[in-house]
């Protein structure tokens, strides 16, 4: 009997504070009764449903181009010297900015606010500085190519092919460009299996002249597997639409033992392949498939070295996974699987990894995307895309580990293939 009492008594008593609260909270909307320092918590409390309800909105449209900074971000700067960067971000839902970074004191020191129209999710991909000032640069699968001036001013356009991912400088000053054909939703490519004709979006390398943004040579790379007897390479990808997915073109900039000048490396992620490529002679020259996967930003180390960021991740992100047997423990490891900088000796055809262990300490991970790039022999930089950390690593140590922070507190701008400008 006591506790039912004790029960009773202790929903009289709730039902009371929540009559007072309510009829306070009915003056204190109205302000016609003042409450002391009880007005300010009530308000809170009415008040917070609605509060809740317009963060879960903000973070709903938050476009993809920023990325959540964790609570427990730290950032590492022992740079001695300035370090200088060609970087994109969203200055607004529809407004783009390319910018020179300092890294060393983490300021701009230059910007261009682009005048496309461009929609929230949009991104400016790897754009290419000139001492003058000058600008290369593209909207990702959505534009050509633009050069613009220092003060924005369009020099030329491009807008026959679609741009996207890397875009790099070769030994005559001319452009190569990772391209599409518009509109993306239509297969420009097509091949048999077992009878059954199979449609798929087909890329493309185009150069083009820097001067006045003229197609010089556009090559189909579905083609140029075919002509060097390599289609089937075409059935070793995770992906029937969208069977290569090319992110990079890198010229060689001089002649060696192991390549010409002008030769192209290549890069597919969705075949996990490199390959290098002549087009004066349409030959390719190698193909590269290793202990490697949906690899991104191939680069040269030294005349015979090549460097890419191995992002050693499927193709197309799965979680697919049999569930746990009660004997997990007995099996045995087959792989333990994670981002790094692999290198290919040309002399030898031997691979190694670079620094393997400071990216499994450090969580330098990124599934797709991702790029290094050298600034000296014991120097180079990382763009952990996914995450949006940028790092420098020198002899083995961390000496700038950090993100972009944007005008969104708690959030910081999502990378989109820095590029190192080298004095």
């Amino acid at each position: 009997m006591k506790k039912i009492i004790n029960a009773f008594s202790i929903v009289v008593v709730s039902l009371f504070a929540l009559a007072v609260f309510g009829w306070m909270s009915v003056h204190i909307s109205k302000g016609d009764k003042d409450f002391g320092f009880a007005n300010e918590p009530i308000k809170f409390m009415y008040s917070f449903l609605d509060q809740f309800k317009e963060t879960v909105k903000e973070v709903e449209k938050m476009s993809p181009t920023f990325l959540k900074t964790a609570p427990n971000h730290n950032s590492v700067n022992k740079l001695k010297n300035d370090l200088r960067i060609l970087s994109t971000y969203s200055s607004s839902d529809n407004q783009r900015t390319v910018a020179i970074r300092n890294l060393k004191n983490d300021s701009i020191e230059y910007e261009w606010e682009l005048a496309d129209k461009v929609k929230p999710h949009d991104r400016v991909l790897n754009p290419i500085f000139y001492p003058n000032m000058d600008l290369v640069y593209s909207i990702h699968h959505v534009t050509g190519l633009r050069r613009i001036d220092a003060e924005g001013n369009i020099l030329w356009k491009q807008d026959s092919v679609l741009s996207h991912h890397s875009t790099n400088l070769d030994a005559e000053g001319n452009i190569w460009i990772c391209a599409s054909m518009a509109p993306l939703w239509e297969a420009n490519g097509k091949y048999k299996l077992n009878g059954r004709e199979v449609y798929f979006q087909d890329d493309y390398i185009t150069q083009i002249d820097a001067n006045n943004g003229q197609i010089l040579f556009h090559k189909s790379v579905a083609e140029i597997l075919k002509e060097n007897q390599m289609a089937s390479y075409l059935l070793h990808t995770q992906s029937g639409t969208d069977p290569m997915h090319i992110n990079d073109i890198q010229p060689a900039f001089k002649t060696t033992q192991y390549y010409n000048i002008g030769d192209l490396f290549i890069s597919l992620k969705q075949i996990s392949l490199i390959f290098q490529y002549r087009p004066s002679t349409n030959e390719v020259i190698r193909a590269l498939k290793g202990p490697f996967s949906a690899q991104h930003d191939v680069d040269f180390l030294n005349d015979s070295t090549l460097t890419w960021f191995n992002n050693n991740y499927y193709a197309l992100w799965t979680e697919d996974s049999k569930a746990k047997p009660k004997n997990a423990d007995q099996i045995p490891l087959t792989a333990d699987f994670f981002s790094n900088i692999t290198q290919y000796d040309l002399s030898t055809g031997e691979y190694s990894v670079i620094d393997e262990d400071l990216f499994r300490k450090r969580w330098i991970f990124s599934g797709n995307e991702g790029l290094h790039e050298f600034i000296n022999d014991s120097t180079y930089f990382v763009e952990q895309q996914n995450s949006g950390y940028l790092w420098v690593i020198q002899n083995g140590e961390v000496v700038y580990k950090n993100v972009f922070p944007s005008q969104h507190e708690g959030y910081h701008h999502l990378p989109n293939w820095n590029r190192i400008i080298k004095e």
